[in-house]
């Protein structure tokens, strides 16, 4: 279990930033005040990333996250061999990669944990 912090917030990679699941958000565990890393909880282990290649937030995410790869991207390979394709959805309570739902598709529920969200359309990662 993580240390309590006083102020919880969460952090996605922006496209690039290479070790990290693209489209999962982690807690972020300390901000090594005015430096430029930030320590995320990634599987119970603390890992130190660039600020600059996150997407902050101050409450925890609740919305599916869109992720596209370009087929030359480092990873899309992988999504293609996962069956995911070069687009899919990440689910915000437990990180499960999903099968692209119909752009019209307000809100889907996840197969793993059961949770049903909303699809974030507007902030493709």
């Amino acid at each position: 279990m993580r240390a309590a912090m006083a102020l919880d917030k969460w952090a996605r990679p922006k496209p690039g930033a290479h070790g990290l699941r693209r489209g999962a958000w982690y807690p972020v565990v300390n901000e090594m005040g005015s430096t430029a890393m930030i320590v995320l909880d990634v599987q119970k282990n603390n890992v130190a990333v660039p600020r600059d290649m996150l997407v902050l937030s101050e409450v925890r995410p609740s919305m599916w996250t869109v992720v596209e790869w370009q087929d030359t991207q480092r990873g899309a390979q992988r999504a293609i061999e996962e069956n995911h394709g070069l687009t899919y959805v990440v689910c915000p309570a437990c990180q499960s990669r999903a099968d692209m739902a119909p752009a019209d598709t307000p809100h889907l529920r996840c197969a793993h944990c059961n949770g049903a969200y909303t699809v974030d359309w507007e902030n493709v990662g």
